[in-house]
């Protein structure tokens, strides 16, 4: 099974080396965080896309896939993601392992020199990025905010916390407004490349039984190249203001969504943090769930009806797919079920239902090796790196005492409906 090993290779530079023999290939993740601002979202989304097209050596894809089919047929990955009040800029490659190469090569050590080429040696036109490029991958990232906008429950979801946070960094989108993609330029775009590798705090995972220390000590001696000075890694917590916010949307959707935002001010650190997550559970984070059973199935207000916890900020989401009729009572019943949490009306089974999926999660998270990867990179940012048998571990000894203590930590503190508009909601 998975072991993690930590340090710190410098100032604002993490090496995490989860041990897993069970594998055939192994995982390098360069995972770049930086502050999410309104003003840089868009350029470092973009910047994501073109740091994982081409680069120096490799200058467009049919070198670049000619290059991965060599290493025995790696996969190499961009992705921009949220996390808290971060913008994580990562660069991920896939590859068999050391002790299956047919000649005796050290792969981990090509990878990782692949991976610090995609990240130091971009394909540049002086001090910018190449202008085909840029347009290329614009379109790319413009096509994925389009679809992002269609998928309405995720839509939805994204409105909720832009309304609820819009006040607080996690309300800005993780690729930045369609407009501001529009107008990012090439040489905005070197500049934000040189602005990440000087203040991003770096994380970098290495799953399987890769050569973790080679792998980190020649990633590490490239930042050293650069003159850095890393951001601060604290995330605030959200803060509740008191003032319920409301917006209705319209649209032509055949579906209506109604998805209510809460404040439960416990946040990753906390030791209630166990709490909140089973609490969210029992709410609605499985089919033996309060608004499963009640709200979808006893009452038929919603075509589905689920919660989220987000540990970095403090936050609770309920989203649901409803008729137009049935806004307002499924709203209301939401709610009385979240109340019946605080009276402590729950049942033996709801928390035994609620644990055994944490159990499940936990074992698919390590049925692979991207998932060993994800579960650890989203860490960074906790007191205690735990892995996902101990994280498991810990919230099957959470009592129903304390679910209750924490379900009344938790206030409305958003509601957003998107609907359409040929009859007034009821």
């Amino acid at each position: 099974m998975e072991q993690l090993i930590r340090r710190e290779l410098s100032h604002g530079i993490y090496l995490n080396s989860v041990r897993d023999d069970r594998f055939k290939s192994g995982r390098i993740s360069v995972n770049m965080f930086v502050p999410l601002k309104e003003e840089t979202a868009a350029e470092n989304a973009l910047l994501t896309q073109l740091l994982g097209r081409s680069c120096k050596d490799y200058p467009d894809y049919i070198s670049l896939n000619r290059e991965v089919s060599r290493l025995y047929g790696a996969a190499l990955t961009a992705e921009c993601v949220k996390m808290g009040d971060f913008q994580a800029i990562t660069l991920s490659v896939s590859g068999l392992d050391d002790r299956y190469t047919l000649n005796g090569e050290v792969l981990s050590k090509e990878l990782a020199e692949l991976l610090c080429k995609m990240i130091f040696e971009p394909k540049l036109e002086g001090e910018a990025f190449a202008g085909y490029d840029v347009e290329q991958e614009r379109r790319q990232l413009l096509e994925l905010i389009e679809a992002e906008a269609n998928e309405k429950r995720g839509y939805a979801i994204k409105q909720c916390i832009r309304l609820m946070c819009e006040n607080d960094r996690f309300g800005i989108s993780r690729f930045g407004t369609y407009e501001q993609v529009q107008c990012v330029t090439p040489e905005q775009l070197y500049k934000a490349w040189r602005r990440v590798l000087e203040t991003a705090i770096v994380n970098i995972v290495v799953v399987g039984e890769l050569d973790s220390e080679g792998i980190g000590e020649a990633l590490n001696a490239e930042f050293k190249r650069i003159e850095r000075k890393p951001v601060n890694g604290v995330i605030k917590p959200y803060i509740f203001d008191g003032e319920v916010k409301q917006e209705t949307e319209i649209q032509e959707v055949m579906q209506s969504k109604l998805v209510l935002g809460f404040s439960c001010n416990i946040t990753a650190g906390d030791e209630r943090a166990d709490h909140a997550k089973l609490m969210t559970l029992v709410l609605g984070g499985t089919p033996s769930s309060k608004l499963f059973t009640n709200v979808r199935e006893k009452e038929s207000l919603c075509y589905y009806c689920a919660a989220s916890y987000n540990r970095q900020k403090g936050i609770i989401l309920v989203d649901s797919g409803v008729e137009k009729q049935n806004i307002e009572k499924a709203k209301k019943e939401i709610l009385n079920q979240l109340e019946q949490i605080k009276l402590g009306n729950i049942t033996e089974f709801e928390i035994s239902a609620a644990k055994l999926a944490v159990g499940d999660s936990a074992g698919m998270v390590t049925d692979s090796v991207s998932g060993i990867d994800k579960f650890y990179s989203s860490q960074l940012f906790e007191k205690e790196i735990l892995s996902p048998a101990q994280a498991a571990q810990r919230i099957s000894a959470v009592t129903k005492e304390q679910i209750v203590e924490a379900a009344k930590c938790v206030e409305l503190a958003a509601v957003y409906v998107l609907t359409d508009g040929k009859e007034g909601i009821e």
